[in-house]
């Protein structure tokens, strides 16, 4: 089977980084970064660097995509231009591009309770929407959904853990289950979807290292910690309000309070492995014991 031709939009960010790395390692591919002309972003060695201008010209994005991203095209920018990504999902069609993976890689923007708890997630679910008026054109699409990125939502604090101060934000009462990905296996994820295209075309992907509680990741962070934490608490309706009001006003500080206050409000819109199929299997991608996921983060794996 030849190489597949793959460009990436965002090679640099948390997500993209480690696909980059996959896809290089997997082997199979050639991979083009697609930055911004001024960009300081470097990428290993074996990645195309294909510059173009920072307003992304329909023309320029046409012709890296016709000559190196003819297999597959890996949108990773923020999904807030909702404009944008659907032109350069329009321009991917036009040139002949095969597969288009979205800026999803989050919550399941697919289930409606969760779009009505978290409202900013719709732009997400609009791109994927246009995305499925492309496919008369021959182009497919699949978007991933691998709930919270683990390792790095607990090394941020992200999550409500600050690994810094061992001090947790817990959300209502603390047993709302919630599903995680590592990115490296959000990456994987992605290897999996473009060595499989038949069986994940045209269609929302789902995965997850492992699936638990607030109480139970502080259980297991206090074990691996050996401290005792201060856990402060806090109610998931507040949170919302509080960052619908920060985000009306352009203050993105509201991002945070808006979508933890949607990922612990509850099920269904937390836990999608209770209504969904997990495509673990097909993309390669294990479960493993909170208390691992754990142990690595703090002991800087």
């Amino acid at each position: 089977m030849p190489d597949q031709s793959v460009c990436v939009i965002g090679a640099s960010g948390n997500v993209g980084k480690p696909t980059v790395d996959a896809l290089l390692k997997a082997g199979g591919f050639r991979v083009t970064a697609v930055t911004r002309k001024g960009s300081t972003a470097s990428f290993p060695d074996g990645v195309t660097a294909w510059e173009i201008d920072d307003s992304y010209p329909q023309d320029e994005l046409h012709t890296v995509f016709s000559k190196h991203g003819s297999d597959a095209v890996i949108c990773l920018l923020p999904p807030v231009d909702v404009n944008l990504l659907n032109m350069i999902a329009d321009v991917a069609a036009q040139a002949g591009v095969k597969r288009f993976l979205p800026s999803e890689f989050g919550s399941d923007t697919d289930a409606p309770e969760v779009l009505q708890l978290v409202p900013m997630f719709g732009g997400k679910a609009a791109v994927t929407n246009h995305l499925k008026t492309k496919v008369s054109l021959g182009m497919t699409w699949t978007s991933v959904i691998n709930g919270a990125f683990f390792d790095w939502g607990l090394r941020t604090g992200f999550m409500g853990f600050d690994l810094q101060s061992s001090t947790a934000t817990m959300y209502d009462s603390g047993d709302t289950e919630v599903n995680a990905t590592t990115l490296a296996d959000v990456a994987q994820a992605v290897v999996g979807i473009l060595r499989h295209p038949q069986e994940t075309a045209n269609r929302y992907v789902y995965v997850q290292n492992a699936c638990f509680t607030q109480n139970q990741l502080l259980a297991a962070i206090e074990k691996s910690t050996g401290k005792k934490w201060t856990v402060n608490k806090r109610e998931c309706a507040e949170a919302r309000q509080t960052g619908g009001m920060k985000l009306s006003k352009g203050d993105m500080s509201g991002v945070p309070d808006m979508i933890l206050g949607g990922l612990y409000a509850g099920e269904p819109a937390a836990n999608y492995a209770k209504t969904r199929k997990l495509d673990n299997e097909l993309l390669g991608i294990k479960e493993y014991p909170l208390e691992e996921l754990v142990d690595k983060v703090i002991n800087g794996q």
